[in-house]
């Protein structure tokens, strides 16, 4: 069931329609015939969701059985990290009769870190090249003039994210206004490069999400560093859709499904790292 969130991990994310259905939840596991026919009709196939203490490691468990990734690696996780174990079998308990894959963020979260970065020196820099990139399009840095409701916005929600990187990193991020090019300072772009390459793996993929969620280097950044509430990181993420939603209105059914889908997926980046900071 997990290809299509991990599909989704590398794309700007986007609820997933009624029709997506689970698929190869075990990629490698053996399946009973009850998980299979949930496989195919995207049905809840568990009584009870829960943690086991396994050694050193918490394992997440449906009725007894770890739970896998869609590489089929157990999803378990080291002892001082139990909160995501619970937050895990918290996502599983609370699903209903039909699965819905979207509402499973903190487990593809985590997923995505043992499938993809474990061990796997290669695809991390891949991931911190195609981040990085990020930062020379980042809308915090492309700020407009024109009209004063947006750089009322920008000064609330933007200025307060440059500042922190300044005081926190030492670091002057440019700022265009209107729409001409600014690139940043090869010294910033390595600074902030490191920043990102000494996360841990579970936190990498928090910042990949927040990342491209919010479709921002620095508003994925405070996220992860916990600087930026769940809110607050929405509303600079969403800074003119909100300013359009205020002059014209909410769409509904669009506007109002995107604003809980985008927290969620923030809420699970930033609640990875919850105790670390």
């Amino acid at each position: 069931m997990f290809r299509t969130l991990a599909a989704k991990i590398a794309a700007p994310a986007r609820p997933l329609t009624n029709s997506t259905r689970l698929r190869s939840f075990h990629a490698n596991a053996t399946l009973s015939d009850q998980m299979s026919r949930a496989e195919v009709s995207g049905k809840r196939f568990w009584e009870t969701a829960s943690i086991k203490e396994v050694g050193d490691r918490i394992e997440v468990t449906l009725d007894g059985r770890v739970l896998k990734t869609p590489a089929g690696n157990p999803l378990t996780l080291p002892k001082d990290q139990k909160h995501l174990a619970l937050l895990i079998a918290g996502e599983w308990h609370g699903q209903k009769a039909l699965l819905k894959s979207h509402s499973l963020p903190m487990t593809s979260l985590v997923a995505r870190a043992i499938d993809g970065f474990i061990g796997n020196a290669e695809l991390r820099e891949e991931t911190l090249n195609r981040l990085i990139k990020f930062l020379d399009t980042d809308s915090i840095c492309y700020q407009q003039d024109f009209p004063e409701s947006i750089v009322k916005a920008q000064k609330k929600h933007w200025d307060p994210i440059l500042k922190w990187v300044k005081e926190e990193y030492g670091l002057e991020i440019k700022v265009s206004q209107g729409i001409s090019y600014v690139q940043q300072e090869d010294h910033v772009k390595a600074k902030l490069r490191d920043i990102v390459n000494s996360m841990t793996d579970i936190e990498l993929s928090a910042f990949e999400r927040a990342t491209l969620t919010a479709k921002s280097f620095l508003i994925g950044l405070a996220v992860v560093k916990r600087h930026l509430s769940v809110e607050k990181a929405w509303a600079a993420a969403q800074l003119e859709v909100l300013d359009q939603i205020e002059r014209w209105g909410e769409v509904e059914d669009s506007h109002d499904v995107d604003r809980e889908f985008i927290k969620s997926q923030l809420a699970s980046a930033r609640l990875a790292n919850i105790g670390a900071y």
